[in-house]
């Protein structure tokens, strides 16, 4: 009877022959390198020759083991989309191991040797394949191989099974560790590029935030003289005259630009909260009363049902009052008309959660990826920047801000707090 290493025992060997190879040769030529694990594993000259003995009697076998190993994987669904090019791409790769078969079988195990294995977990980096497929690759192989022995199970066959054995270990461990290369040289080649990419947006975002605090501020002042101005005219008018209906529009649209200020003054200056103690049903059940009046909050029913306990919060109340603003208006907005929006709030684990849902048109990934960053909207008037200082005011309160979305079927905004040692009071 053959025993050989289990499956989880080459892969821990692999692993240890990497950290060996990390800590004595990383620096090292890869001839050296390769010469190391040959000598950790313990592969010599014996093995060479055990393993092209072997050579003889495998060899017409490759192609059933190849055979073998295609049939084994292509059974599984995880990896039939490495082989969206059908009988071509099949053959092809069929062929690529038959020949890595081949190599193995005969050598020479030199550099170009090592480097032909190293290729293959650049490759496998690349095509998106996982190390635990190469793990389980090398196990059909060897099963493969058990398969197709032909000879009896005598002293001789054992050593020759025994070195092929440590040969697979060997290139498992080459490809691993090539794996490991390529793949953290990935990973650090896009964290660069994704942090320069925030650097350089950061940048642009904070010259445009001075641009649009510098702009803001000039145009406020001369804004409200405008307004002040404009409703004297009103005023001043008959309640029947045809010109009234315009004037009140133009005061409308003078409301808008001011909002529009008073949001890019705000996002580009804030302010750090001022904290008082303040119930959240309380503030939550005045901003209810402030939005009645609300075009967006006319059209849909505002469902909240106050928890049986107040929640108690140090928090800026005024802030806390735009967040909910904020969201509650968003929510309206995306609603049909005589749509729900729920409003919740609960406390938990010292914490409290407010939940804002709707169930409205929804929002795409790009646009869920990108909700919180400013200047970025999918409506066609708006700044973009609700969902910015709605982040900004809950990370001032040492929160968090979340949210949920599939198109056509609504979203959820989640803001979590944390409350005061006293969190909680009866009603």
């Amino acid at each position: 009877m053959l025993n050989f290493v289990p499956l989880c025992d080459i892969f821990h060997l692999s692993m240890i022959s990497q950290a060996k190879i990390s800590d004595d040769a990383y620096n090292a030529d890869m001839s050296t390198e390769f010469e190391n694990m040959k000598a950790y594993i313990g592969f010599d000259e014996k093995d060479v020759a055990h393993v092209r003995a072997l050579d003889l009697e495998l060899r017409p076998a490759v192609p059933d083991i190849v055979n073998g190993f295609y049939d084994a994987i292509t059974r599984h669904d995880d990896l039939i989309s490495f082989f969206q090019g059908g009988a071509t791409q099949l053959a092809r790769q069929k062929t690529l191991l038959t020949n890595w078969l081949y190599e193995l079988l005969s050598g020479p195990f030199d550099e170009p040797y090592y480097h032909k294995r190293r290729q293959i977990g650049e490759t496998h980096v690349r095509v998106g394949l996982e190390q635990r497929h190469m793990l389980m690759g090398i196990e059909l192989i060897w099963q493969g191989v058990i398969r197709n022995m032909t000879s009896d199970a005598s002293s001789a066959t054992r050593a020759q099974l025994t070195s092929l054995h440590k040969l697979l270990m060997l290139d498992l461990s080459i490809t691993l560790e090539s794996y490991k290369d390529h793949y953290t040289a990935r990973v650090q080649k896009h964290a660069k590029a994704s942090m320069e990419e925030k650097l350089t947006r950061a940048e642009h975002l904070a010259e445009i935030g001075q641009l649009a605090a510098s702009l803001a501020h000039e145009i406020k002042n001369p804004l409200a003289g405008i307004s002040g101005a404009i409703q004297i005219i009103r005023e001043g008018m008959d309640q029947d005259n045809e010109h009234r209906p315009i004037i009140t529009e133009i005061l409308g649209q003078i409301h808008r630009l001011d909002a529009t200020v008073k949001d890019l003054l705000q996002y580009a200056r804030p302010v750090p909260p001022q904290l008082q103690t303040m119930r959240m049903r309380e503030i939550v059940e005045r901003v209810l009363t402030i939005l009645r009046a609300e075009p967006a909050v006319k059209r849909v029913s505002i469902r909240y049902e106050p928890p049986s306990e107040h929640v108690i919060l140090q928090a800026d109340e005024a802030k806390i009052e735009q967040l909910l603003i904020n969201l509650i208006l968003n929510a309206a907005h995306a609603s049909k008309e005589n749509g729900v929006v729920d409003v919740k709030t609960s406390s938990t684990n010292g914490n409290a959660t407010l939940c804002i849902c709707d169930a409205g048109e929804g929002m795409s990934q790009e646009a869920q990826d990108n909700a919180f960053e400013a200047f970025f909207t999918t409506k066609a008037r708006g700044t973009g920047l609700g969902l910015p200082i709605c982040r900004r005011i809950v990370e001032s309160h040492g929160g968090t801000i979340s949210l949920e979305s599939q198109l056509g079927a609504g979203t959820v905004v989640t803001v979590i707090l944390p409350v005061t040692a006293d969190d909680k009071l009866t009603s």
